[in-house]
């Protein structure tokens, strides 16, 4: 056993599982603590940790620098997904690669999807903060090629090296506050993880708009590695307790916990989603949609996407992605809520620049600023959110109103044009901020419904769902984007090439080299992208409509109530 782990007599990881299994369906309630033989339920404070109902859980110091650090990480996570929409049209120009904007955030998002039901296994059965320590390094080293990319392709590898790595983030974050803060301050220290997180996707646009400007788009990803430098070195120096008893890593223990990791899983689920996200993005680019190529990839997605089920359910507890867990109305309706809110929330950082550059000639600092009605009023929502929604009980009417109110953002942003006015700009940005009244709601419904032992699987399943839908979603919106664009210009503008157009990129510069200044040609141009832009927030209001109807299977539970005999929602 590791010196960050507590000498405690606590069951093994992988003899609590059994022990559930054959006791059948284990209860838990919202309020309930992790009980360990030889302990009673009162809590003794031993220097910087904390002894309640048997398990350690850190306090003062310790408690301040794990904070700090998942605070870092979440906010790095969430700001590496954003953070480029507003250097994306900069960089298409630099690199003549408009068609690759979907790949930007699509192998990220990709990479981190297909490998983030694994990382649940890997926190079940390995240390929290050593396994943790690891995805820190791929990230800072995916983050450290993209910023020294020099081709498009270069600059997307390093993107799918930083996905790797941010794949076990987020389930390590939400896992490490599980396992060190008591029950009762779980919901208020996610609240605030989460929201000072949230803050990196919706200001990720403004800061992203700044380096490119006025130093370099390279600097969107060279901030991670002081930023998540720090973040490690804060996890280095303490101890963060694991609640269930895990064997020192090895080479032994490795193989012996093959059979658990579901390899063959993942060798299924891997070519179902790259499959899937390459069928879009060459049915937008290089092929027809109706071409062999496109509809084989289709086709193989769908098949090894069956079969990757039909294994799943065959191998049962072990699965990668354990159906039983995954079947919950509660589980998968929040992974479904999260997943489509957070789509939203990408959609927009990437699309919203592209309109105010390329419709509005903003240049990218600017266009952040125009930005700043969704960027702070997201930040408030979501810390407001946080902050009421322990007191009123019941997370679900939050998780409802963001998706409704964002969904009526959506709707009218699409009606942009060329001539909207400033009022319309702010205004509409206003609505479509509510989506951060629903961020944390999803991770609350977790942590209320899971048993500790499932709380690492339900957090990658969380993470995965956004990582895939998100990756899927860009990929489509690109996809209605770019045809939107070729289809209008060669109808409404035939003097214009568009290949060319989709080569120029998205910047104010660039589009405005397409036609002649002040010319009504160059008018009808900016209407069509204005037009293209619309027609991706229709995708987004109905990905909005989506979320609203998950968000009311995520249990109606009352976190203010102690409920020691309720069971878990299903």
């Amino acid at each position: 056993m590791s010196s960050d782990e507590p000498s405690d007599s606590i069951p093994q990881a992988s003899s609590q599982i059994e022990a559930e299994k054959m006791a059948g369906e284990t209860k838990y309630s919202p309020s309930e603590e992790t009980t360990m033989p030889g302990h009673d339920r009162g809590a003794q404070k031993c220097g910087s940790t904390r002894v309640q109902g048997g398990a350690r859980f850190l306090v003062d110091i310790k408690l301040f620098f794990a904070m700090t650090s998942i605070t870092l990480l979440i906010l790095l996570t969430m700001l590496d997904i954003s953070i480029i929409g507003t250097a994306v049209p900069q960089i298409t120009s630099d690199f003549h690669s408009l068609e690759d904007i979907s790949w930007y955030s699509g192998a990220y998002q990709l990479a981190s999807a297909t490998f983030q039901p694994l990382t649940g296994k890997i926190y079940t059965y390995f240390s929290i903060k050593w396994t943790l320590l690891v995805f820190v390094l791929i990230f800072e080293v995916g983050s450290a090629i993209c910023g020294a990319a020099q081709t498009s392709p270069m600059l997307i590898v390093g993107r799918a090296v930083a996905g790797l790595g941010c794949s076990g983030l987020m389930n390590g974050c939400l896992t490490l506050i599980f396992g060190a803060i008591t029950p009762e301050k779980r919901t208020l220290y996610t609240s605030i993880a989460m929201g000072v997180g949230q803050i990196g996707i919706v200001f990720g646009p403004f800061l992203g708009g700044i380096f490119t400007e006025h130093a370099s788009w390279r600097w969107c990803f060279y901030i991670n590695l002081p930023l998540g430098g720090l973040a490690a070195l804060l996890i280095v120096i303490i101890a963060i307790p694991d609640q269930i008893q895990k064997e020192p890593a090895s080479l032994s223990l490795l193989v012996k916990l093959i059979p658990d990791f579901d390899l063959f899983g993942f060798v299924l689920l891997a070519p179902a989603s790259l499959m899937l996200l390459l069928a879009l993005q060459f049915g937008a680019s290089d092929y027809s949609w109706n071409s062999a190529t496109v509809i084989g990839l289709f086709c193989g997605s769908a098949l090894s996407a069956g079969l990757f089920i039909a294994w799943e359910r065959r191998v049962g507890d072990r699965a990668m992605i354990p159906l039983h867990v995954l079947s919950r109305t509660t589980i998968w309706t929040s992974c479904l809520h999260y997943a489509f809110l957070i789509a939203v929330t990408t959609g927009g950082s990437y699309f919203l620049p592209i309109y105010f550059q390329s419709v509005k000639g903003l240049s990218p600092t600017m266009s952040a600023v125009y930005m700043l009605p969704t960027i702070l009023l997201s930040v408030l929502y979501v810390i407001l959110s946080g902050a009421l929604m322990p007191k009123f009980g019941y997370y679900i009417p939050w998780a409802a109103l963001a998706s409704a109110g964002t969904a009526i953002g959506c709707g009218l942003i699409s009606t942009w044009t060329p001539n909207s006015t400033l009022g319309q700009l702010m205004g509409y940005q206003v609505i479509f901020a509510l989506r951060g009244l629903g961020m944390q709601m999803p991770t609350v419904a977790l942590q209320i419904a899971l048993p500790p032992s499932e709380i690492a699987i339900g957090n990658s399943m969380l993470v995965f769902s956004q990582s895939l839908f998100g990756a899927i979603l860009i990929t489509a919106a690109n996809t209605i984007f770019q045809e939107s664009l070729k289809t209008n210009i060669k109808n409404e503008t035939p003097s214009i090439d568009p290949i060319a157009a989709i080569a120029a990129g998205g910047s104010a510069e660039a589009v405005r080299t397409l036609a002649p200044a002040g010319s009504e040609l160059l008018r009808s141009l900016l209407n069509i992208y204005s037009k293209s832009v619309g027609n991706v927030y229709y995708l987004l209001l109905g990905t909005c409509v989506v979320s609203l109807a998950a968000s009311f299977g995520m249990g109606w539970v009352d976190v203010k109530k102690k409920k020691p005999n309720s069971t878990v929602p299903r």
